[in-house]
């Protein structure tokens, strides 16, 4: 990687971490340069502003993740199978990135207007969820209900449950770092959603 490249992903490493840990307001460009080890002026140069910076570590985070459920959601398989995969492909991007729950809440509670990288996303992902279900409605295999609310539905599973993982540990003793408790969990939510979309 060369030098420009590495000061560019060191910038956006310590942006997901500040920005997990102080939210857009809290988190200063002084302090993620620091973090970061380049000068103040690496922001400007590389993203123009912290705003940018931000949809940076947004687009980053939530692009895979997209792209995975689109990938989930086109396969040719029944759709219950296709739903399945989304849960899972969640708890796999959230597993593999454990500050992006931290910066969703953070951006829904902002109090701002929705971060251009979310409403793309969730514009994204919820049609795509919402027409597997449909598809399913009307194959049998689902029942009825507003697709997009049974879509919501589903997304909000594996998202409440990270976003809760301290809490819940707090409560149940439940640990979320525990990778036999993970898989139980998400065999858990799966068997869950499959059973709440499924037609009686």
């Amino acid at each position: 990687m060369t030098a420009t490249g590495d000061a560019r992903s060191r910038l956006l490493a310590a942006a997901r971490t500040h920005f997990a840990r102080d939210g857009y307001d809290g988190a200063t460009v002084r302090t993620i340069c620091r973090r970061a080890r380049v000068n103040l002026s690496a922001v400007p140069y590389y993203f123009g502003t912290k705003q940018v910076l931000y949809a940076a570590v947004l687009n980053e985070l939530l692009g895979p993740i997209a792209a995975r459920i689109q990938f989930a959601t086109q396969a040719p398989r029944p759709p219950l199978d296709r739903v399945e995969t989304v849960v899972r492909e969640f708890f796999d991007h959230i597993r593999r990135n454990p500050d992006m729950p931290a910066i969703m809440v953070r951006e829904m509670a902002s109090g701002r207007e929705i971060a251009a990288p979310v409403k793309q996303m969730m514009g994204r992902v919820l049609p795509l969820l919402a027409g597997v279900i449909a598809e399913g409605q009307r194959d049998g295999s689902i029942r009825p209900g507003d697709p997009i609310l049974l879509a919501l539905s589903t997304m909000a599973q594996p998202v409440y449950l990270n976003i809760a993982r301290r809490a819940i540990a707090t409560v149940t003793g439940i640990d979320p770092n525990d990778e036999a408790t993970v898989a139980r969990i998400v065999e858990h939510v799966v068997t869950t959603v499959r059973a709440a979309l499924q037609a009686r």
